[in-house]
């Protein structure tokens, strides 16, 4: 499908505004951001800052690349890209202008810009350009001397484009801060002395500080201090001191019908704490997402960012939640191992990463105690009863 040059003409003058506002802002995860939909591994957002709005699609690629792909509204409308990826951060920070190549169906070369965060590179784009990204099968972005810098999969593409344009033409309702506020909790562990992981769905409504806790014991503030929203992940400082930090688990491999624990804190107005059985069910999430894993280990609201654990007590996953459109209390998933590691070390923080050996099974009382340990309840007040589900 191509996209009509009179429902999507840029503007030069405002093009120029938007993308040097794009930089200031970095493309960076916002509190403001409003979910639209998924497409595949597509997800649509839209902000509204001031006089400016847009919607964006944004995907994981293999290798840590990040691709976004932007339409603002600013006295017109105009399409911007945005690239990353951690590994070319020295390529990146030689200068502040690269020019690049992109193939799709046909070849594209211009300027990109350093983001101001130095984490991403940035463009304006055409519609023609568009219109090629959408019919490609792959895009190749190459650097100026030619090099391959990646091959990405434009699977969906074209349908993401399409929810972008529709999610500027009918803009998703922005609640007031006048809304009614409820609260929201999910768990987190520890990945080192003061920081700890959880999902960035637990946090990203919060209008009070995040505050984390051992079971009936003192509550202590926590902030950012680093996010991957491609891949629902927060990291989090807190001055409250850890009992354990958790060890990870990246080799051997998950298998499929291994034996896992989940340990959380669901229900949280109600429950204890929760520490659940069950096995791996599948390699790979929906659609064939291997970032995820499923498992039958039970998994309810608030289990969210917590630890998915193998029988030596080693972290295999980060829970993310349950598949919705099943009436199935079985089908839940969580975030692999290595997206997580690779999420820390680009955040500067090592890994405790257990031997590669094959570690001897631990009777599951004694899981139970090391989870225990590391893993807390992360709560604050938010603004969005649908969040808090």
């Amino acid at each position: 499908m191509r996209f009509a040059m009179s429902a999507l003409s840029a503007n030069r003058m405002a093009a120029g505004l938007m993308l040097s506002a794009l930089v200031s802002s970095t493309f960076a995860a916002r509190a403001d951001d409003v979910e639209y939909s998924r497409i595949g591994w597509w997800s649509i957002s839209y902000t509204k800052l001031d006089d400016l709005s847009y919607c964006r699609a944004m995907a994981p690629f293999e290798h840590g690349t990040v691709l976004e792909m932007a339409l603002f509204q600013k006295g017109g409308q105009g399409w911007v890209l945005s690239i990353s990826n951690p590994e070319w951060k020295a390529w990146m920070l030689k200068k502040r202008r690269h020019d690049l190549k992109l193939e799709s169906t046909s070849a594209w070369r211009g300027p990109f810009s350093l983001s101001d965060d130095k984490t991403s590179l940035v463009a304006g784009a055409s519609i023609d350009l568009i219109n090629s990204i959408a019919d490609a099968k792959s895009l190749e972005l190459f650097d100026e001397n030619d090099r391959l810098l990646t091959s990405l999969d434009m699977k969906d593409s074209a349908a993401a484009i399409r929810a972008v344009v529709k999610c500027v033409r009918e803009p998703p309702s922005v609640p007031s801060p006048e809304a009614e506020k409820t609260g929201s909790s999910g768990t987190g562990f520890f990945v080192a002395p003061n920081l700890l992981i959880t999902n960035n769905h637990v946090v990203r409504e919060c209008t009070t500080p995040v505050q984390v806790r051992y079971p009936e014991k003192v509550s202590y503030t926590a902030t950012p201090s680093g996010q991957d929203k491609a891949n629902d992940l927060i990291l989090l400082h807190t001055e409250m001191p850890n009992l354990s930090v958790a060890s990870f688990r990246s080799q051997p491999q998950p298998r499929l019908g291994e034996r896992v624990a989940a340990y959380g804190f669901p229900y949280s107005a109600v429950l204890s704490p929760n520490f659940t059985l069950g096995n791996i069910t599948a390699l790979s999430g929906p659609m064939g997402d291997t970032r995820f894993l499923q498992t039958s280990a039970p998994i309810q609201p608030g289990n969210s960012g917590g630890p998915l654990l193998d029988m030596s007590g080693r972290v295999v996953g980060v829970v993310i939640g349950q598949l919705k459109q099943t009436d199935s209390q079985n089908v839940n998933f969580a975030i692999q191992t290595p997206i997580l590691v690779n999420f820390l070390n680009v955040k500067g923080v090592r890994p405790n990463e257990a031997s590669n050996a094959r570690t001897q099974n631990l009777p599951e009382p004694d899981i139970a105690d090391m989870a225990m340990k590391f893993t807390v309840q992360v709560y604050c007040q938010g603004v969005s009863p649908k969040v808090a589900e």
